[in-house]
Parts: C-alpha cells; structure tokens; sequence
C-alpha cells in the first residue's frame, strides 16, 4: 500500500483513511516537491498521522513517475504474488475533465496501468479546502463492477476479495445476466441499465453515499491492450470520467494486460 501525495489536504485526508482501512493501519507514503506542492508538508503530514507512516519526501526535481515506479518494485521485491496499491489522491476546485487531463496524476495512473502487480485508487475531492476537514467515513462498501464471469473480473474479484477493512463485498451487474453469481464466488447485484452506463452507475453509488458516513469503492476490471495505441476501452474511460469528480468514492482500476 503506496500513498503518493502532493499535499495534505481534503483529498489526502480521504487517501490515509482509505488506506489506514484497507491496509490494516499499515502503509506507506511518499512525497515529490514540484512547483506547486506544499514545501510545508513534511511537518504537517508528521501531526496529522502522529509520525505513523513517516512522508517519505524526494530530492526536488525527481520525476514523480520514476519515483513511484522504484517505490512499487521494492515493495514486491521481485516477487509476482504480490500487489501493490498506489493510492493516488485528486483535489479539484471544479469539475473540469480538460484540467484533469492536465495534471500530472493523469499521465501517472496512465503509466501504472501498464506496470504488472499494480492497482491505482484514485481519491477524488472537489473543494477549495487547502487543509484536512476532519471528517472521515464510518463504512467502506466495496463494489466490484462485472459485465460477465470472465478472467478480467474474476482477477478483479479476487483483488477486492484480498481487501481488508471493508464493511461489505459485492459485485454489481448491470442489465440482463445470463449466468449464475456462483461463478464470481460473491454476492451479485442486478441493477438497470437505464440510458448510459456512467448514469445508471451513479444512480446506485448514490443510493449508498447519500449517507455522509458510507464511502464505496468500485472495483474496475480493465483489460489492457499493451499492443495498440488505445490502452483502454470505451467502457472503462466512460466509467472513469463518471466517477472522477464524484465525493466518497474510491476508484480501483485492477488491469489485466493482454
């Protein structure tokens, strides 16, 4: 479990808890100075978690994508079982795709998918809070999105399965089903698919975030095409642009290169 932080604010805030509660309590985190980071952040982030994990903070000028790459391949320490989770908080003054699409989180998400033994959950905030709220979720729901049985989502399911700290596992199937949920091994949920994809999928994440107390994480199978161009599919940025900007919701893209 890998935090990569470019300050302590609200979207950071949301980052440790979700971490905290996955990863048992234990993980780690890691900072590199920009033209615009928080030079202050060291000692700050020392107060707010109580020196538990200590921000690991780079030479300034590192290339954040390097650093994070180096930080991955040391915690498998060359071995394939293991998965590590960057855990990549997002604060936005507004919903804006294009400034989105600026930053450099997005050209980093962009490069771990490709990196086997990595998923990236992304912690979105959309505020103009500069500093932690004090206020965390109770419940971390987690939901894994299917469309069939096949290895993409059962890699996915097995991800989320491996989860600790979640307060209930199911996946989510949108539109007719024509096999059985015993195949996923967990619970399954028939949802409508009502107009587009991105709607019907707000439609039941908000059924459960309009308590201020439960947050969800959806669990995205996406398989990657390493050989072509377009790394991804339709469904998965459709999914993604959705859920950008959306508050208590945490999204875990689990890759499967092929």
């Amino acid at each position: 479990m890998l935090v990569f932080a470019e300050a302590l604010d609200v979207a950071a805030e949301g980052a440790v808890w979700y971490a905290r509660r996955i990863g048992s309590g234990a993980f780690e985190a890691l900072h590199v100075p920009g033209k615009s980071t928080d030079s202050g952040i060291y000692a700050r982030w020392f107060d707010y978690t109580g020196g538990e994990p200590r921000l690991d903070v780079k030479p300034a000028g590192s290339d954040a994508t390097e650093v994070v790459l180096h930080e991955v391949a040391r915690l498998r320490d060359g071995r394939d079982d293991i998965v590590v989770t960057v855990v990549i908080p997002e604060q936005f003054r507004k919903r804006s795709l294009l400034a989105a699409a600026q930053r450099a989180q997005f050209r980093l998400k962009l490069r771990l998918l490709t990196e086997p033994g990595v998923v990236v959950a992304d912690v979105p905030a959309v505020t103009s809070e500069r500093r932690p709220e004090g206020k965390v979720p109770d419940r971390l729901l987690l939901r894994v999105l299917v469309g069939e049985p096949d290895p993409v989502s059962r890699r996915a399911v097995e991800y989320a399965r491996g989860l600790g700290g979640g307060d209930e596992l199911r996946a989510i199937h949108f539109g007719p089903r024509d096999w059985d949920e015993g195949e996923l091994e967990i619970p399954v949920d028939d949802a409508p698919l009502t107009g587009r994809l991105g709607d019907s999928i707000l439609t039941e994440v908000r059924k459960h975030t309009a308590d201020p107390d439960t947050a969800v994480n959806i669990v995205l199978p996406e398989r990657i095409d390493t050989g072509l161009r377009r790394l991804r599919g339709p469904r998965a940025i459709a999914i993604k642009r959705c859920l950008l900007f959306e508050p208590h919701v945490v999204l875990s893209s689990v890759p499967t290169l092929g």
